[in-house]
């Protein structure tokens, strides 16, 4: 299973349970009709209806960063005051 992170959680649809900043289990993933890549996510919500009545299932990826991809890199900066 693919571990990503959410880095969108702006204008989801109704029911939708991905939250900024969390990381999640991608058990599937596939193309929608939208030729969209979309994720299934283990342990939360994958489908729903919005407000204006469509259907939705599955996440875009384009809301996520895929963590084996990811490297954050740590470093120290010192900087010499000099009068």
């Amino acid at each position: 299973m693919k571990k990503v992170v959410c880095i969108n959680d702006r204008k989801l649809p109704e029911g939708a349970e991905v939250v900024n900043g969390r990381e999640y289990r991608v058990i599937n993933e596939f193309i929608n009709s939208y030729d969209q890549r979309v994720f299934i996510i283990s342990g939360i919500r994958n489908k729903g209806t919005t407000k204006n009545g469509l259907m939705w299932h599955g996440y875009s990826s384009s809301r996520f960063a895929d963590l084996d991809l990811l490297s954050i890199g740590i470093g120290e900066y010192s900087e010499e005051l000099s009068n």
